[in-house]
């Protein structure tokens, strides 16, 4: 074994060029001398040389590639998640609605009647809150279901669901903060009690490397569900931290920090898998527009940052749009699987990255949103400028820095647009607000009596200002 072992590996080392850059060509000059030094000792030794042996090691020589590159390259590939030109979603299984054995219940009033599920070796494992119940059905077709035995009938208290790799099956009670341990039987093995954790919402389970259960909170707040005790930033596996409203950290316990962007602005992030040279999350953004619109990516990217792949989550077919997608997006080895509760039935699919894939949110966000263009709107009004650059210069307005105003123009009518670089910063308090409208009214109103009303703006977003103030889409008006 040690042997072949030893073999196996010089193999891999002298085929690395081929396998990394199978374009490399040897030089000619290489081939020339290489081939003078064979016929001279070819010369030398032609009475001593056995042509069998010889042609047997070019020919392992030339079979090595065709054997060993292959495995090579199926390794690669069960280790990470298909990337392909297009992003697919294929439907791969139903389930449906019913009260027989194997079938999910469905809400009268349109809610999700599954909240979550999981997958295993193929097996699948749904969490009907509907009739309180885990239905599992095998890669076979096979479906059995067991009751989930809870205190209370509520809706909308079973979250989520975790199947170990020993098919303990762990569900997530983020109402009354229990977790359930069922054996794969489907017998109650025991109760965890989450109730002492303070200001802790679980909303999700995850499974660490080392075996451990754990329940998280938005996947910012993490809980041991055995000794239910708050974990430590230095022993999670990964951690987000937001910085504004449009960008994020990815921190993965390796010491690997990879920034997240979105121009629309970062709504949920969860995390969903890292292979070696992969990392695999769920971000929805949302725009600064009152409309209320969203879309949902998973996404890959690789340990820099950049994006590998990525797919729409078509979150228009679920009954009803729900709060946590990621509690219906799971990962099978390197598969990415999606479960929808439809109106006809519980669909799963196999989701597939694309280098290109559809995205629909800008140009929902340009019909929703109301801006303009202060370069052509009328005409600039530099004297207005500089009195919005004082406020910045003295401190007046808390906000930006001192070259967060892009300009100001105004119309015939005395519509004035001040288009300012976005504040990234969280929405005033009451107090905050009133300060900010103080010294605005004072560098324009105030000042400059042919100012009838006013767009600020930020990036020439009106909507995006007024959904950070939380005011009405109205323009101030000169009282």
């Amino acid at each position: 074994m040690k042997q072949t072992e030893n073999l196996t590996e010089e193999a891999r080392q002298l085929l690395r060029p081929l396998k990394e850059r199978p374009d490399l060509e040897p030089s000619q000059d290489f081939v020339k001398e290489l081939h003078q030094q064979i016929k001279l000792e070819g010369n030398k030794k032609r009475r001593r040389v056995k042509m069998a042996p010889l042609f047997a090691a070019v020919a392992a020589i030339c079979i090595l590639p065709l054997v060993i590159l292959p495995i090579l390259i199926e390794q690669e590939k069960a280790d990470a998640f298909l990337i392909e030109e297009t992003s697919t979603i294929h439907l791969v299984d139903t389930i449906n609605y019913g009260s027989e054995e194997g079938e999910i219940g469905l809400y009268a009033q349109g809610l999700n009647p599954v909240s979550s599920f999981d997958i295993e070796d193929g097996t699948l494992y749904l969490l009907d809150e509907a009739r309180a119940q885990v239905v599992i059905r095998t890669s076979e077709g096979t479906t059995r279901s067991f009751p989930i035995q809870k205190d209370q009938n509520m809706v909308g208290d079973l979250e989520d669901i975790l199947v170990t790799k020993d098919e303990n099956i762990y569900i997530l009670n983020a109402l009354e903060k229990f977790v359930y341990q069922y054996d794969s039987d489907g017998v109650l093995a025991k109760t965890y009690d989450l109730s002492t954790l303070d200001l802790f919402f679980p909303d999700s389970l995850h499974e660490a490397d080392n075996n451990e259960i754990i329940v998280s909170q938005n996947q910012e707040r993490f809980a041991s569900v055995k000794t239910s005790t708050f974990i430590e930033d230095e022993h999670l596996r990964f951690q987000f931290k937001r910085e504004n409203r449009k960008a994020s950290q990815l921190l993965l316990n390796d010491g690997t920090e990879i920034p997240l962007y979105s121009d629309f602005g970062i709504g949920n992030l969860a995390f969903l898998k890292a292979t070696e040279e992969q990392i695999i999350y769920m971000q929805t953004v949302i725009p600064p527009v009152y409309s209320p619109i969203s879309e949902t990516h998973v996404i890959g990217i690789n340990k820099q940052g950049a994006t590998l792949g990525s797919v729409r989550i078509p979150v228009e077919n679920f009954i009803d749009k729900p709060q946590r997608v990621e509690n219906y997006i799971k990962t099978d080895k390197n598969e990415l699987y999606l479960l929808i509760p439809e109106k006809g039935h519980v669909a799963l699919y196999e989701l597939t990255l694309g280098k290109t894939y559809e995205s629909l949110i800008k140009e929902q966000t340009e019909k929703a949103m109301i801006g303009f263009d202060y370069q052509t709107f009328g005409k600039r009004f530099p004297e207005l400028e500089t009195e919005i650059g004082k406020l910045f210069k003295n401190g007046k307005i808390q906000y930006g820095k001192g070259d967060s105003l892009n300009g100001a123009a105004i119309d015939e009518q005395g519509t004035v647009v001040i288009d300012f670089k976005d504040f990234l910063a969280g929405s005033p308090a009451s107090a905050e607000a009133q300060a900010l409208f103080e010294a605005l009214n004072s560098a324009t109103f105030e000042k400059f009596p042919e100012i009838q009303q006013i767009y600020f703006q930020f990036d020439g977003s009106f909507s995006a200002w007024v959904y950070w103030l939380g005011s009405t889409e109205e323009p101030w008006k000169r009282e």
